[in-house]
């Protein structure tokens, strides 16, 4: 009689270790250092997704119908404006789980932002926050869309 309780408290402990700790995301983002610049520079930020095996990462543009394309953005109040992003040329393929073809990145996925840091900009270091929503699926299941948000530490010269 004692299994039986000692499965249920297994059960339990489970189940709250669960609810404890939410999966880790299937994508891991990290950026390369970025050099000083001036107030009013143009610079670049390459921001790398490191994706878990099985799973995919979806393009910067996406069907109507398919999967949730990446969207990569600056928080407001930081001192850069967000000029322009491209990627990595995608894997576009038929996916199954939608029912059409759709662009997404495997193993790794580089975007690179091109940014103007504002003219204003004091001299210091000002961390950029970079937003990243994105939605990744493997062959059984794709997770809801989440924003990440990667600190980029920029240093501006006098």
């Amino acid at each position: 009689m004692r299994h039986p309780v000692l499965l249920a408290c297994c059960m339990l402990g489970a189940v709250h270790l669960l609810r404890a700790a939410p999966p880790k995301p299937p994508v891991a983002w990290q950026v390369r250092p970025v050099k000083p610049v001036k107030a009013g520079a143009r610079f670049q930020v390459f921001l790398t997704g490191t994706i878990d095996p099985g799973w995919r990462l979806y393009a910067l543009e996406e069907p109507d119908g398919g999967p949730i394309a990446t969207v990569i953005a600056l928080a407001d109040g930081d001192p850069a404006d967000l000029e322009r992003v491209t990627e990595g040329k995608p894997k576009v393929v038929p996916d199954p789980a939608f029912g059409l073809s759709t662009g997404y990145f495997a193993g790794t996925a580089t975007f690179t932002l091109q940014l103007a840091m504002t003219r204003g900009a004091k001299a210091g270091d000002h961390p950029l926050h970079v937003l990243v929503r994105y939605q990744s699926c493997n062959d059984r299941v794709c997770l809801p869309p989440r924003t990440d948000i990667v600190s980029v530490p920029v240093t501006v010269k006098p």
